[in-house]
């Protein structure tokens, strides 16, 4: 599948970072810094993972991108105007059959789906809300599951004695294909990095093979796990 992700972020990075685990996956990333997209593309840069610089807002930069050849169109930007411009450029301009937009403001998801952004998902109450409502979880993890056959969302709690309890992420080790791509604490939302310390009844996102989780689940790593 060919997937366009507008915003090399944190939530860019990491989205980047888990969906070019399937091989079949073709991802094209569009990131305004300079400084970041070059960052991005001495981490992630593959064969299948293609990084661009500039405006994900301008159609000829993201017809050069290659968005006429695109399945999906994933935009994360930290402004929510961008990310609909994007997702409207994707359908209007060139046909992308599904659109997803990130929205910092959650006043704007009903906006948002009216002017025909197929999915949006809250990052202020970000995943949070995403779990709390089970409607956004199931959404969710549909599309991941639908896209990337390989691939699934799970979310675990972090139990007292449990072995990743107390460490980093720095220092644990996950299985291969699997990534945390955010931990839920005392209602925030946190996008982790590799100092960032798991504590007790923290709610860990896990992205990665199903297998690979399958076994995460019971290995005493977190416990608690739900899909």
């Amino acid at each position: 599948m060919r997937i366009m992700i507008i915003g090399g972020g944190n939530v860019g990075y990491y989205l980047t970072k888990g969906l070019m685990e399937n091989k079949k996956n073709h991802i094209m990333l569009v990131e305004e810094d300079k400084e970041r997209c070059d960052g991005i593309e001495n981490d992630l840069g593959t064969h299948n993972v293609a990084v661009t610089w500039g405006d994900g807002t301008d159609a000829q930069l993201l017809k050069d991108a290659g968005i006429g050849e695109t399945d999906v169109v994933i935009t994360v930007t930290g402004h929510d105007q961008n990310n609909l411009t994007a997702c409207q450029i994707a359908k209007d301009y060139f046909g992308v059959k599904r659109t997803v937009a990130r929205v910092k403001n959650p006043k704007n998801i009903i906006a948002f789906k009216k002017l025909g952004v197929d999915s949006v998902i809250s990052s202020t109450d970000a995943i949070a809300n995403t779990i709390n409502e089970e409607l956004d979880w199931t959404e969710m993890k549909r599309f991941v599951e639908d896209h990337t056959s390989d691939l699934k969302l799970s979310r675990y709690t972090v139990a007292q004695g449990a072995g990743f309890e107390g460490h980093t992420l720095r220092e644990i080790s996950l299985k291969s294909g699997v990534i945390i791509i955010a931990i839920l604490r005392d209602g925030s939302v946190i996008v982790p990095n590799g100092e960032t310390i798991l504590m007790k009844n923290d709610e860990v996102i896990l992205w990665g093979k199903k297998e690979e989780l399958d076994k995460i689940r019971t290995d005493g790593s977190f416990s608690g796990g739900a899909e």
